[in-house]
């Protein structure tokens, strides 16, 4: 996000013109996104894969399903959006195509990649004070270095996410109020990882009955925080770059720096360690929305000039 403000929101025809078709729409593509999600998840869960530990890496044949699962999002939205528009006026729907100068458009990108990490670390200060994380060095620049290579070579699979998520769901759901819609997001987003996540994805060791609502309400604040950036800047590459710094930066940063395997349900980005911290940019998020429909509202109403009588 950037300090200049901005009105910018992303709507598309359907959203606005015709409410049938965007409700027939919305529902095909959550269908086709769901579906497609436990589809591409099937192989995982026919070899019986399943993560009961933090210290356990990810298999290929995971990496491949998550790749996939990935692009879900993104090729559906993209489909439906193009259907009698082409492909040109879809990107520029979705938010694909540069809304703003590319000046401010990269100070938005670089201020978002600064969020996750800021976000973690304070919930990281907090999960140390009270046990469930321990700090141990800082990672070394070979390290740094792979995370970026990494993160640099991810970037088309977070527009396989967001394209969906930010570009197609979220103008949709700004129909039922800006913050109501944010939240609601957030918790399609987290129940769409349902099928990765019940295999012990986000929490490994812990049962499914207790990941899956953590995932969702972890989703539902960091989700809203993500729709809000794409919101300030009018196009999901700030978007992207927020996600892809939770996953490539705050994620592997977390494990790198502690001196001991992280249970990253207590401590890291998706832990309930980072729930207040969070909370209170969503809380933050509401007053902003708050104060700024106050302000729209009390504004005057020009009055006709009285025109001379004859």
């Amino acid at each position: 996000m950037t300090a200049e403000p901005t009105t910018a929101e992303p709507t598309t025809t359907e959203a606005t013109t015709a409410p049938g078709r965007s409700r027939a729409d919305l529902l095909l593509f959550l269908t086709i996104s769901f579906v497609g999600a436990w589809i591409t998840m099937v192989p995982l869960w026919a070899d019986g894969l399943r993560r009961t530990s933090a210290g356990q890496g990810t298999p290929r044949l995971a990496a491949l399903c998550m790749v996939l699962m990935m692009l879900v999002p993104a090729l559906t939205a993209f489909g439906l959006t193009a259907r009698g528009r082409g492909p040109r006026r879809a990107a520029r729907i979705l938010g694909l195509t540069r809304a703003t100068p590319w000046r401010r458009e990269l100070r938005s990108v670089a201020v978002a990649l600064t969020i996750p990490p800021a976000l973690t670390a304070t919930g990281l200060a907090l999960a140390t004070a009270v046990g469930w994380y321990a700090p141990a060095h800082l990672p070394g620049p070979g390290a740094v270095g792979a995370l970026v290579l990494s993160a640099l070579l991810s970037v088309p699979l977070y527009f396989g996410e967001e394209l969906g998520w930010q570009g197609y769901l979220l103008p949709r759901l700004l129909r039922h109020g800006r913050i109501r819609g944010l939240l609601l997001g957030g918790a399609i987003w987290g129940a769409w990882h349902v099928p990765m996540t019940a295999l012990g994805g986000s929490y490994p060791g812990h049962p499914a009955v207790l990941g899956v609502p953590v995932a969702v309400v972890t989703a539902m604040l960091l989700g809203t925080v993500i729709a809000t950036i794409r919101l300030s800047t009018g196009s999901v590459w700030a978007a992207v770059a927020a996600h892809l710094s939770l996953n490539e930066f705050t994620l592997p940063l977390t494990r790198a720096v502690s001196g001991r395997v992280v249970d990253p349900l207590l401590a890291g980005p998706l832990s309930v360690s980072t729930w207040p911290v969070t909370g209170l940019a969503v809380l933050g998020i509401w007053l902003a929305h708050r104060r700024g429909a106050g302000r729209r509202r009390s504004l005057p109403v020009p009055q006709p000039r009285p025109t001379a009588g004859r």
